[in-house]
């Protein structure tokens, strides 16, 4: 499949070669390596384990050990990525009963005992996808062995009674959790370029049929105007907000990653247009608001408790949104300029913030390669 190269954004913004290079190791030596109090958010169990913390919520999520097995991979950290893997297999994953060959997505700080043995999908994305990653990057078939399992059991898991697969593959849209009920999706969770990269790794086009529904599914969900989506939705689109969470039909947190996910397809393989449209429609919108906000209702209205003002986590992802701009772009300066300008996150949310401030770097800096 052909790849393009993504470009550096920061260079283009007008900064040195080197300056991601710096932001990024700056970033790694605070959260990865830091003051345990107020910087870390990695920390180790043994001498081949670590794993990652959820400072704000105190657990340990897949999503963020899939996280930081990404960001060790994608900055050559073989050591690090296998602990943290090493810590996902112990504790993580779920080696039998109804979730058998699914990641627990919460586990405890204390014991490191399953909270919610139920999976969060966006966790089995990141994993398979840095697997496969580091498979290529450190000369690991043990680890491209792992992805192919693992995605195997993502589309094909038998139903249960309580669990089934992640993907509806009548749709062919991953679902917001692979309990049988939950009958909606997230628009977060659609990872276009990883199931590119799935579909090549794997030789089942299915996945490129996913990838191709997800940005049918995208247009639907997002706001014409604002390129707004909510956190979560049905397969149609709409905003569906849940009664454990009322503002899940607005946008915010898990949101806020959703043009990452389009940037990053149309950077590596030109995937549609529509993502780069949509991106633009974002960026504008955040460009008339400014000072912008962490959270909206989808067309733009307040959200409706007090929204936030602009966290190193969107803003880090509407930097990375830039991929999709052509050079020389208006918007490209500011966005970049916002991120560029950022403190590594620290203190008591320092943890999602965090992730994303480092994978947004990563992304607008054009090193999110595979």
């Amino acid at each position: 499949m052909e790849r393009f190269k993504p470009r550096d954004m920061f260079v283009e913004a007008g900064y040195g070669p080197h300056f991601a290079d710096q932001l990024l190791q700056n970033a790694f030596s605070k959260l990865f390596e830091g003051d345990p109090i107020d910087e870390r958010i990695c920390f180790d169990a043994s001498e081949d384990l670590a794993y990652i913390i959820d400072i704000g919520h105190d657990d340990i999520r897949s999503e963020g050990m899939s996280y930081g097995m990404f960001i060790a991979a994608l900055t050559d950290r073989p050591e690090l990525f296998q602990k943290l893997w090493n810590f996902t297999r112990k504790y993580l994953y779920n080696a039998e009963g109804p979730h058998q060959g699914f990641f627990a997505w919460e586990v405890s700080t204390t014991d490191f005992s399953k909270m919610d043995p139920g999976a969060a999908p966006d966790g089995e994305e990141y994993f398979a996808a840095a697997l496969l990653i580091a498979a290529k990057r450190f000369g690991r078939i043990d680890y491209r062995e792992a992805a192919l399992k693992l995605l195997d059991d993502m589309k094909n898991k038998p139903a249960n009674g309580v669990v089934g697969p992640m993907f509806d593959v009548g749709r062919k849209m991953v679902k917001f959790s692979p309990v049988l009920g939950n009958d909606y999706t997230d628009p977060s969770y659609h990872t276009i370029a990883f199931y590119r990269l799935f579909a090549e790794e794997t030789g089942d086009d299915f996945w490129l049929e996913v990838a191709k529904q997800s940005i049918v599914y995208l247009q639907q969900a997002i706001h014409p105007e604002t390129g707004l989506c909510a956190e979560y939705s049905e397969y149609d689109g709409t905003p569906k907000s849940t009664p454990w969470y009322p503002e899940s039909h607005c946008f915010s947190g898990d949101a806020w990653r959703v043009a990452m996910n389009m940037s990053l397809d149309y950077a590596l393989f030109r995937g549609d247009e529509v993502e780069k449209t949509l991106c633009e429609k974002r960026l504008n919108f955040f460009e008339s608001r400014r000072p912008y906000l962490a959270d909206y209702a989808i067309d733009g209205g307040p959200f409706p408790k007090e929204g936030r003002a602009a966290t190193p986590g969107v803003i880090a992802m509407n930097a990375a949104a830039t991929q999709v701009l052509p050079s020389n772009d208006k918007l490209i300066e500011p966005f970049v300029k916002d991120l560029a300008a950022l403190s590594v996150p620290f203190r008591f949310w320092r943890y999602y913030d965090g992730m994303l401030y480092i994978i947004g770097i990563l992304a607008t800096a054009g090193k999110i390669t595979f």
